[in-house]
């Protein structure tokens, strides 16, 4: 059997992982308790991304030398990729920087972000040359937002990098490198590290893609929007759906032009703005969305057809998405409004207005909490101005945002059980006398209404909001209050008191 193993490692070595998973079947069918046969078949495996089935076999080697180091590293990998984090936890609490590697990771996916970074430095003094713990040390700093000791940790994993590392190792540093630069409020740097690799690699879709998120911050958008289309061809992005083009505007007359929805809510509310200008150049316009949206678009004059993302795709001559509408037109239309509430959906359920109404929107869903949201209690101060009525107009609130709610009793009138769709949700923007929001798909849907919107943003924006300026190309009735560094929501709402403070007589006559 010696001689088998040899040849199902060669055959690994070689990346025939199909031949090496039928030799190591062959030696463990002989002998069921074959220790190598039984880790390497679990490598292979996870290798082949069949981690579940991995597990069966690691767990049976394990059985047989449970304190092999190597089999530990192994097995860990395969339950960090099962998303079993208590399991990977316990398997790598000790052992050499590759396990203590993997516990960062496990204690990252619980969340724990704290626990993982020390797993990481455990790992990095054991081994300081150890690229990868350098590496998750930066993205784990990154998560807790220091940025200056994460920007240290990227660029010691890129200096002591084996030369050998992957391009896509390398690529991944990189990205990471632009990513914190981005955080600091450094995106010149941040696009010169993008263009120095692509000028080393060319090609590295990865990369690309980030240089795109870097120039439209910018405000670059023609070449922007070009590296932008790259998005589909990198691993953490959806793949590009079948049959997807970039249109070109001159030749859809008389053709059914299909817009496909991606990414989340807020991206379809920000770029249906084109749709307008395709039934403008003589095209039947179809719209496929989430289903919370369908109702609201469905409402828009210049779409014949919206479907859901539940229901069989539209049939189309032309099929775009919708974050391709852009570089096709090569323009930010400042249509607004090109929303408007469904005519069954306007009613109020309100009744008299006796006080200027601010709709208030403070986080987006909870998987964007920690990159977007402000916590509930920052608005105190906002909340408590007397002579304003204040509305929320998101429906999903996270555990601590509703203790806190519940305890200090501000107020602020909730309409979670009445905000079933967007349609819903357009109603009561529509009453509102302005909105008062951070980065979230109530924003969007604020400006495509041509709502008065008072945008709050972290001191590292979305690309969408570019950098240094207090109005957007996209919705000309939004004005934009930027934290003056990271964190500090604070001194944003006192801004924002201010401004509702000044415009208050103006409010109260209906001006707006």
């Amino acid at each position: 059997m010696n001689d088998k193993l040899k040849e199902a490692a060669g055959f690994y070595a070689a990346r025939d992982f199909p031949a090496a998973e039928a030799t190591c079947r062959t030696i463990i069918q002989h002998d069921p308790r074959h220790f190598d046969a039984l880790h390497l078949l679990g490598v292979v495996l996870t290798t082949r991304d069949r981690p579940g089935e991995a597990l069966a076999y690691l767990r049976r080697a394990e059985a047989e030398w449970p304190d092999h180091a190597l089999l530990r590293v192994n097995l860990g990998n395969a339950l960090l990729a099962t998303h079993q984090y208590k399991d990977a936890v316990a398997v790598s609490r000790t052992g050499d920087a590759a396990t203590l590697n993997n516990l960062g990771l496990a204690n990252r996916g619980l969340l724990q972000f704290e626990a993982a970074a020390e797993a990481f430095r455990q790992a990095i003094r054991m081994r300081w040359d150890y690229a990868p713990g350098w590496f998750n040390l930066a993205t784990t700093l990154s998560e807790l937002a220091r940025l200056e000791e994460a920007l240290q940790a990227v660029t010691t994993a890129l200096r002591v990098a084996p030369l050998d590392t992957p391009v896509h190792r390398l690529a991944d540093i990189s990205n990471e490198t632009g990513r914190i630069l981005m955080g600091l409020g450094r995106p010149e740097e941040a696009l010169a590290v993008c263009r120095r690799f692509l000028k080393r690699h060319p090609g590295q879709t990865a990369v690309i893609w980030n240089m795109s998120l870097c120039l439209l911050l910018l405000g670059r958008f023609e070449e922007g929007w070009r590296a932008y289309e790259h998005r589909f061809d990198v691993p953490e992005h959806d793949k590009r759906p079948e049959g997807v083009i970039v249109l070109d505007p001159g030749r859809v007359a008389g053709k059914r032009v299909l817009i496909l929805t991606e990414q989340g809510r807020g991206d379809m509310l920000q770029f249906i703005r084109y749709a307008p200008l395709l039934a403008e150049r003589g095209a039947t316009v179809c719209v496929q969305a989430y289903p919370d949206l369908v109702p609201l678009l469905a409402a828009m004059p210049c779409v014949a057809v919206v479907a859901s993302t539940d229901d069989p795709r539209p049939a189309a001559d032309l099929v775009t998405s919708v974050m391709s509408l852009p570089l096709a037109f090569g323009t930010q239309p400042a249509n607004v409004p090109y929303l408007r509430v469904p005519p069954d959906r306007q009613v109020d359920r309100l009744g008299p207005r006796t006080r200027p109404r601010i709709g208030v929107a403070w986080s987006g869903s909870p998987q964007s909490y920690r990159r977007s949201a402000m916590p509930a209690k920052t608005l105190a101060p906002l909340l408590a101005l007397p002579d304003f009525e204040f509305h929320c107009l998101q429906k999903e609130i996270v555990g601590s945002d509703q203790a806190w709610l519940e305890s200090a009793k501000p107020p602020i009138n909730l309409h979670v059980q009445r905000l079933v769709d967007f349609a819903e949700t357009a109603a009561l923007v529509d009453q509102m006398d302005v909105i008062v929001s951070i980065d979230t798909a109530v924003a969007h849907l604020a400006g495509g209404l041509a709502k008065p919107t008072i945008l709050m943003l972290p001191y590292s924006p979305d690309w969408r909001w570019m950098l240094g300026r207090e109005d957007s190309p996209w919705y000309p009735t939004a004005r934009l209050f930027r934290q003056p560094e990271r964190a500090a929501w604070s001194p944003v709402v006192q801004a924002v008191i201010a401004r509702l403070r000044h415009n208050r007589v103006s409010l109260a006559s209906g001006r707006g």
